[in-house]
């Protein structure tokens, strides 16, 4: 049976993007492309959501990975994540991202055009992958792509019954003991800047030998309010926290030097991360399962508005900062609504081409 609230969280966290990446534009947290101010308000927003929210996805892949293996063999399994994370990542590294480099060139007085910048971006693929800009947001699908491949040989001898977990033992105390491995993971191969593979990886598994079950679903939403309500103490704390040191140093990692201080402020960023992601989930089977036609379409939307969504903030973000000048609520309000329209637009329209909706995974 098809667990539609998955399908609804993943497309609620997706849609958390247009907000989250208009707001970094105004952040101190910082850009992958251009920066306009330091607002609290924006630090804030992205505080609240930074430690959990794209790693609830990775949990919630795993979760999925176990429902597609039911219905799918290893070597099909693996098709479909080529056509649905890889050509799509790199669709969208060739023909996507460069569109928003473009923009957070022009915002700091770049006067080329934008052949020219392309050209220049794949003549030096190295410089500009070392500081993020030629994948932008498309880490995630790249780091999806590689956490299934790996994580498949160890997924393949469970099923044929090499060992078992005895998922009659699980507890949410015992799940909670996950945010030690996590930690420890976090601080291994950050192959793209502050994200460890090692730690997507543990979400993943976690989410396919542990969260899939039905049993222990029903325990996180028996547990739901306890684990939600730890999650909102604790990430209010950190925020207030977070943003103090934002606002007195501009930079979080640098006013903590010690390896104990750096230890300490991950696991609790992992505390945070991980009742988040069993808080959320627990919310989520109770109150989130059910479809329309709406929740039915976004989720299948859900991997292609994460495509293409970052070309139309940074263009409107650009263009509405020079229109507005001085009006950052009304930027920002604008930015997410028309990004949003377009985005949809442009998924609408890819759809309608076959050979271009394929490279972007999107069914006709």
């Amino acid at each position: 049976m098809r667990k539609y609230y998955l399908d609804n969280l993943r497309w609620l966290v997706i849609l958390v993007l247009f907000p989250y990446h208009t707001l970094l534009l105004y952040s101190s947290i910082g850009s992958y492309y251009f920066h306009v101010a330091n607002s609290a308000v924006a630090n804030a927003f992205l505080l609240c959501f930074a430690p959990w929210f794209m790693q609830l996805l990775f949990t919630v892949a795993g979760i999925a990975t176990y429902y597609s293996l039911k219905r799918r063999n290893s070597t099909e399994y693996l098709k479909e994540r080529v056509t649905k994370l890889l050509l799509p990542a790199a669709a969208g590294v060739l023909l996507v991202i460069p569109v928003s480099v473009y923009f957070g060139f022009l915002y700091s007085g770049y006067t080329g055009n934008f052949l020219s910048l392309w050209l220049s971006i794949f003549s030096h693929p190295l410089e500009y992958l070392a500081n993020g800009i030629i994948i932008g947001p498309l880490w995630f699908l790249l780091y999806l792509f590689i956490v299934s491949v790996v994580v498949l040989p160890f997924i393949m001898k469970y099923k044929k019954g090499e060992w078992r977990i005895p998922m009659e033992k699980v507890t949410v105390p015992k799940l909670l003991l996950m945010i030690i491995p996590l930690t420890i993971g976090s601080f291994f191969l950050n192959l793209y800047p502050d994200k460890s593979v090692v730690q997507f990886l543990l979400l993943f598994m976690a989410g396919y030998f542990l969260l899939s079950d039905d049993s222990v679903q029903e325990k996180l939403e028996d547990k739901r309010w306890p684990l939600f309500i730890s999650f909102v103490v604790l990430t209010s704390i950190y925020v207030v926290l977070a943003s103090s040191i934002l606002s007195s140093s501009g930079n979080a990692a640098s006013a903590t030097t010690s390896i104990l201080s750096l230890f300490l402020m991950q696991l609790y960023a992992n505390v945070i991360l991980w009742l988040g992601v069993l808080g959320v989930m627990g919310m989520g089977k109770h109150y989130l399962e059910f479809k329309n036609p709406t929740t039915l379409y976004l989720s299948a939307a859900s991997f292609p508005i994460y495509i293409f969504h970052i070309v139309w903030i940074n263009l409107f973000a650009y263009y509405l900062i020079g229109w507005l000048p001085g009006m950052m609520a009304l930027q920002v309000i604008l930015t997410m609504a028309l990004s949003f329209v377009f985005t949809i637009a442009t998924i609408e329209v890819v759809r309608r081409i076959k050979g271009v909706r394929f490279l972007f995974g999107i069914k006709g």
